[in-house]
């Protein structure tokens, strides 16, 4: 499974940037010099720096985490967050507009992990099922989650527990990611 997530990012990666540096050319982003990122491409110019999704030379580990929470994580979510370094990337799926969420260095990918073990504590407390967030929307209590039993996912909304099917896998969501304009 996880080689079919790590193609579908791939090729989502590759219309992304193809649409998107068609229309503007590079993506740029404001530059930190406290938390730079293997995405960078060239110098900051002006407080700003191009950048690309980054393949990680090596996947991340995320056997501390599961561990803590004695929690099989699902290996679509390990594959998601655990070979790529990217900003939030803006899409659709099915007109519903969302944030791609992966984490733009070491660092940034060790605060999404304190995130998503809040997030699973959470849902622990509140006796749901395990999921982890992988998108976000305009609507802070409205996320987008990858079931952690099955690997499908969701549109679930915090306050409520409701939870709606958008896809029956992680691959196949991310096969039908529309690319937005940044």
């Amino acid at each position: 499974m996880s080689d079919q997530v790590l193609s579908a990012l791939e090729q989502f990666f590759l219309r992304w940037q193809r649409d998107g540096e068609g229309r503007r050319g590079l993506p740029l982003c404001d530059w930190e010099a406290d938390w730079r990122s293997p995405c960078e491409l060239d110098e900051p110019r002006e407080e700003r720096v191009a950048w690309r999704p980054f393949q990680r030379e090596q996947a991340a580990d995320f056997t501390a985490m599961a561990n803590a929470l004695e929690l099989t994580l699902h290996p679509s979510a390990i594959a998601l967050f655990g070979h790529w370094f990217s900003r939030p990337l803006p899409c659709s799926f099915k007109g519903l507009r969302i944030e791609l969420i992966l984490p733009w260095n070491d660092a940034d990918l060790d605060l999404l992990k304190e995130n998503l073990i809040g997030h699973l504590l959470m849902l622990r407390k509140l006796k749901r099922s395990p999921s982890l967030f992988i998108a976000t929307t305009r609507n802070e209590m409205t996320l987008v989650s990858l079931d952690n039993e099955s690997g499908q996912v969701w549109l679930e909304w915090l306050d409520s527990g409701r939870r709606l099917t958008l896809a029956p896998s992680l691959p196949a969501f991310l096969a039908r990611l529309e690319t937005l304009p940044q």
